[in-house]
């Protein structure tokens, strides 16, 4: 079995299992502390890392079971996305928030597999599989709507409810003005993170065929 297969089978294994947990412990928590079932799983997904380990956890089962209803996932462009997107949450992560909270238990395991293992090894499996050359850098305005839309709906929920999942969202802190050269920070990180894995796209486009 190559390298690619393993990563294939581990993500498409470990990934969904891992959510799950996230989930159930997530929910139970805040269900334990009075929010109801719809509340704490909108909590849940306001979260870019929960939302983006669970498009790794799609790319590797469309990939695995080639399912038409999983389609998308299997294309380049989704993969792409993902790429970078999760590239973003790990190097996010590391710099900015690994010591602003403490872990311990199946917390600390999940912390460590979501934010430093899972994106690198996803990264290592995209370079590995066959397919690229497809991506174009027009393709970047597009990805940029995942976390646009993902930065207005948490907004709009935080507006409502007074719950940010991040301090650099958090309104409520530190005012509409610094938000919004946060906002403009990150926007200029995932520019030049989705720019590379398209660069990177085509790069290895030419010197493999670039088949689905």
């Amino acid at each position: 079995m190559t390298l690619r297969m393993v990563l294939l089978w581990f993500g498409a294994i470990a990934g969904p299992l891992t959510l799950l947990a996230r989930t159930w412990l997530t929910l139970g928590s805040r269900l334990e502390n009075g929010d109801n079932l719809l509340g704490a799983s909108a909590f849940l997904l306001t979260f870019f890392t929960v939302l983006t380990n669970l498009m790794m956890a799609l790319c590797y089962v469309a990939a695995l079971t080639g399912w038409t209803w999983l389609g998308w996932w299997n294309r380049p462009f989704a993969r792409g996305l993902t790429v970078g997107s999760i590239v973003m949450v790990s190097v996010y992560y590391i710099f900015f928030l690994s010591g602003l909270e403490s872990f311990t238990g199946i917390d600390n395991v999940l912390n460590i597999y979501m934010h430093y293992l899972a994106p690198w090894l996803f990264v290592l499996w995209w370079l590995l599989t066959p397919g690229h050359g497809a991506l174009r850098f027009a393709d970047v305005p597009k990805m940029l709507l995942y976390p646009l839309v993902y930065v207005i709906v948490v907004m709009v929920r935080g507006a409502l409810v007074h719950e940010y999942p991040y301090p650099i969202l958090n309104v409520d802190k530190l005012g509409y003005g610094q938000v919004a050269i946060g906002c403009l920070g990150m926007l200029i990180g995932f520019v030049v993170i989705y720019a590379l894995t398209v660069a990177i796209d085509r790069w290895f486009g030419r010197r493999q065929p670039a088949s689905a």
